[in-house]
């Protein structure tokens, strides 16, 4: 082929690509067997040539649209019953964009950190958990890991049915909820799970709610004058860590993940941000043990987070359950006066007062030497007990172990009084142990516990006039009490002493 040969040969590869290169184009979040919301108008939108008609046909529906002058466009589909799967079709005069297999149904987001995104062979019985994972109406969208100093339009990503194979890459405690929703509701159901290890709740934050808080007002303010390009510095740390890998017995050092990861936003920026307004039903959140060393700090921030993702779905109603922290690290012989877990968890407890919130109580089930613990199928279905109830009107199952409610001190005993006790109290034991009590001089002792009808009488020899009571007040205590619906009490104390 002579050299002006293969140079027209290129122009005219170059100009085909022109012409018929994709102009339609949805959403990173949407995609081949993804799941849309039931019950509301879900948004679709995307880009497409300024000024372009569009049409719609999903469901045996069809709606028009016209991108603006930016190439932008949206439109909100109509109100859907579950079903499935249907085959979507987004079209313009010159292209098209075909899914042949969407299902309508409910969709979760999943966030948090390390616990959330735990895989499924990290977790007990994970072969047969695997090979079980047979639900061609559950799909998962994972999304993948970034960093950015600003918000975000797209995310890396696809939907994939739930496969055995597909499974393996799924995060646990969002299987198993989805499993639990799946085949309790018998209608499809779909995951987007977005999580990172060791992250702070800040991380996850927008950055316009960070400001009206003081804490966080001056690191917002900087990076909003920062002109580095935080996706760049983290699309660089992988192709450097890539090429580490592909190099035998290299004696370089690995590169080291940006500390900007962590920073107020980032990971709101990146991986949350690109996927709204897409329509779900609620949001599963585990996530906390990287906030523990500023726990009080936590009562604000953690509400701040949930209005915020609020806010940003136009939701003020949308539902958020999220998992209190395990029980973690060596047992304490004696009743601990401060500890950092058992403060966040009571920064977590103290969160249900935020309007259309649940909790999942996991303080049996966790391990003293691995802060991810295996047992994930408890988590899934804890989670789906508070969501039953919070989405979906469940007014008949307990959802919930015991709360502490109250406390009225008679005589040298203190009477205990809870709420969601379900079919009654009980101890999974010989005795009712993990709770302490102190005087006026603020030293706690272990108590002698009984369980009396729905309440718990608290005493001690050593303590004739009691004013304060706590339970489980430590990173891994003894918590035994439950209901008789198999669901554990919350830690708690009565006192506020710092």
């Amino acid at each position: 082929m002579t050299k002006l040969s293969f140079y027209t040969l290129c122009l005219f590869m170059a100009i085909a690509n022109q012409l018929f290169a994709q102009t339609i184009n949805t959403a990173s979040i949407f995609g081949n067997n993804m799941v849309l919301q039931q019950g509301i108008n879900p948004p679709i939108w995307g880009t497409a040539k300024p000024n372009e008609k569009l049409t719609i046909s999903f469901v045996d529906k069809v709606q028009k649209t016209k991108a603006d002058k930016t190439g932008k466009w949206m439109v909100k589909l109509p109100v859907m019953k579950a079903g499935g799967p249907f085959k979507m079709v987004i079209s313009s005069a010159s292209d098209s964009i075909v899914y042949p297999s969407v299902f309508v149904g409910e969709v979760w987001l999943a966030g948090g950190q390390s616990n959330m995104q735990l895989l499924m062979p990290e977790i007990k019985n994970a072969g047969k958990e695997i090979a079980d994972a047979n639900y061609p109406a559950i799909r998962f969208f994972t999304v993948g890991m970034n960093i950015s100093h600003k918000p975000l339009d797209k995310v890396k990503g696809e939907w994939q049915i739930c496969t055995p194979e597909n499974a393996r890459k799924f995060s646990a405690v969002a299987y198993f909820f989805a499993r639990e929703l799946h085949q309790q509701k018998l209608i499809p159901v779909g995951i987007i799970a977005s999580s990172w290890g060791a992250s702070p709740a800040e991380a996850w934050t927008s950055g316009e709610s960070l400001l009206t808080y003081p804490d966080f007002k001056d690191s917002i303010t900087k990076y909003q004058q920062l002109q580095a390009d935080w996706e760049l510095l983290y699309t660089n740390y992988l192709a450097e860590r890539d090429a580490l890998k592909a190099q035998p017995a290299s004696s370089k050092k690995p590169p080291v993940l940006p500390l900007e990861k962590n920073y107020p936003s980032a990971l709101y920026n990146a991986m949350i941000a690109p996927l709204v307004p897409y329509g779900i039903k609620g949001i599963i959140w585990y996530q906390g043990e990287n906030n523990a060393r500023k726990a009080i700090q936590y009562r604000s921030l953690f509400p701040l987070l949930i209005n915020d993702w609020g806010t940003k779905w136009q939701n003020n109603t949308l539902p958020f359950v999220f998992v209190q922290l395990a029980n973690h690290k060596i047992k304490i012989a004696e009743p601990v006066f401060k500890d950092e877990w058992a403060l966040l968890r009571e920064a977590q407890l103290m969160t249900l007062n935020v309007p259309n919130t649940g909790m999942a109580v996991t303080i049996d089930i966790g391990e003293a030497n691995n802060i991810h613990p295996k047992n994930k199928q408890d988590v899934g279905k804890r989670l789906f007990l508070a969501a039953n109830h919070l989405a979906y009107n469940n007014t008949t199952d307990t959802y919930s172990g015991p709360i502490y409610q109250s406390m009225k001190i008679v005589g040298n005993e203190a009477e205990i009084s809870f709420t969601h006790v379900g079919k009654g109290l009980v101890i999974k034991g010989d005795t009712l142990t993990g709770f302490a009590i102190a005087g006026v001089d603020k030293k706690f002792y272990w108590a002698t516990a009984k369980v009396k009808g729905d309440k718990v009488i608290v005493s001690s020899s050593i303590v004739a006039n009691p004013v304060a009571v706590r339970y489980a007040w430590a990173s891994n205590p003894d918590a035994l009490f439950y209901n008789l619906n198999g669901l554990p009490a919350s830690p708690f104390r009565t006192d506020d002493w710092q």
